[in-house]
């Protein structure tokens, strides 16, 4: 059994898909499918899971979570704002993802260049602050009381995004 302090390392060491690494090029739907499961793999919990599916994009561009489609490809801007739905829909309602995403007067690829920069500054620091929380894992008392704390902290992050969405964004 690994330690928490080698599962900190694995989670805290993902890596990225840059804009440069999404082609300036329109991308029909299998080529998006194809660039962001390579691109985000290291995100998978298991290697057979799918991240991202051809209906779920659909669905973005049918509740205008993405700016509509010229054709049937897909700009740099559209992947990028893709790119930004993916990271936010792990923990946000897709509502409030809407709010954020479903725009046509942000440029998403600073956005994404701009968090790329903030997460690398909470990789920098949070791992060593979780480090002290460190835990038996083969205990089932301490393991839980480690998911449970994990747990509330992500609650804490989620309820600071809704409320900075609901304290800045005019409601729908």
């Amino acid at each position: 059994m690994r330690t928490f302090a080698e599962i900190l390392r694995e989670v805290f060491s993902d890596r990225d898909l840059t804009p440069e690494q999404v082609p300036e090029l329109d991308l029909y739907m299998d080529q998006v499918l194809t660039l962001l499961s390579e691109g985000l793999s290291d995100t998978k919990r298991h290697p057979d899971e799918k991240l991202i599916t051809k209906t779920m994009i659909n669905n973005y561009s049918k509740e205008k979570l993405i700016s509509p489609i010229q054709g049937k490809k897909y700009s740099h801007q559209h992947i990028m704002q893709i790119l930004c739905i993916y990271q936010m829909k792990q923990t946000l309602a897709l509502a409030d993802v809407k709010q954020l995403t479903g725009r046509d007067d942000v440029d998403f690829e600073t956005c994404w260049r701009a968090y790329l920069d903030i997460k690398q500054r909470v990789r920098d620091r949070i791992p060593e602050q979780l480090a002290s929380l460190d835990a038996n894992l083969e205990d089932p008392g301490e393991r839980l009381a480690l998911c449970l704390a994990l747990s509330a902290i992500s609650t804490y992050m989620r309820r600071l995004c809704e409320t900075i969405i609901d304290d800045t964004m005019p409601q729908a």
